[in-house]
């Protein structure tokens, strides 16, 4: 992993110190995780869903990220409440392109009853902070469909689909199609 930013404050006044995640927090972040998933199942009956087993060995996948080169994990602590939100990103490289470093946001999650307080903001402020410091210049990330906080909190920080867009069909649905299709 590249050096995480330091733990910090936002300007204004705040219950909320933004840090780098640790090993003792896995049980905290599969906790948000899941939550997370759960969520995003509610906002779209499309998304595929995560089986038992993969939800049981989340801690697991959760311990690799931490450790994982070219990623940041940072979680939002409140000072009574304990690890409320997190962020998880990572950059990718690609010298077939400019800028050929380029930030990816993963996954952002913070618990319901501390939402709307600036969480958000600086569990992404962080994230920019490494990004910053890694070179990259742009960022990417992918959201759910339906997820009108998500969709919300994103356009507000300039984020648009003006690039790429990822659309997905039931397989037996694009046969169906197919077969309406006059052969060649």
């Amino acid at each position: 992993m590249s050096t995480p930013p330091r733990p910090y404050r936002a300007t204004h006044v705040s219950p909320y110190i933004v840090r780098p995640a640790h090993a003792s927090d896995l049980d905290r972040l599969a906790c948000l995780l899941q939550a997370l998933q759960d969520h995003m199942e509610a906002s779209n009956s499309h998304l595929w869903r995560m089986k038992p087993q993969a939800r049981s060995n989340l801690k697991g996948q959760l311990a690799g990220r931490l450790a994982a080169g070219n990623s940041c994990a940072l979680v939002a602590e409140h000072h009574e409440a304990g690890v409320v939100g997190a962020i998880f990103g990572r950059i990718i490289v690609n010298n077939r392109y400019t800028p050929s470093r380029a930030g990816q946001v993963d996954q952002v999650f913070v618990r319901a009853d501390h939402r709307r307080a600036g969480v958000g903001r600086q569990l992404m402020a962080g994230l920019c902070h490494f990004f910053a410091a890694e070179g990259v210049e742009d960022i990417s990330l992918r959201y759910i469909v339906g997820n009108a906080e998500a969709d919300a909190f994103w356009s507000a920080l300039g984020f648009s689909p003006r690039r790429i867009v990822t659309s997905g069909a039931a397989r037996e649905t694009v046969e169906a199609r197919l077969g309406q299709i006059p052969k060649e």
